[in-house]
């Protein structure tokens, strides 16, 4: 169970409102993510960790900042340093490969 989900919950409704985005989703939608996603970090495939400082983070598959969603299909679970690494770059623009046909990205 993630802990702590009003807090997570709480920073992406408030950027989501500064960006105009639409939609919402909690931590059972997060946690079918992680699930779906075999609780491995969407960009590097790192196994993520549910506690501690390497906590796995909520990203915006497309940023709120470029026009994305602040709803369940617009996010992934990401390693901590992934998640920052990334940014507010397109997810084609952060990891190009993940992109390439057959790499088995949606295995």
């Amino acid at each position: 169970m993630i802990r702590g989900g009003d807090a997570y919950r709480s920073g992406h409704r408030r950027r989501a409102k500064q960006y105009g985005a639409a939609g919402s989703f909690d931590r059972w939608d997060v946690m079918l993510r992680f699930d779906r996603q075999k609780g491995r970090c969407h960009y590097c495939g790192e196994v993520l960790e549910l506690v501690g400082r390497n906590k796995f983070q909520v990203d915006h598959f497309i940023p709120l900042s470029r026009g994305g969603a602040n709803a369940m299909n617009n996010i992934v679970c990401a390693c901590p340093g992934c998640n920052r690494a990334k940014g507010s770059k397109f997810p084609w623009d952060f990891r190009p490969a993940r992109f390439d046909v057959g790499c088995g990205r949606d295995d």
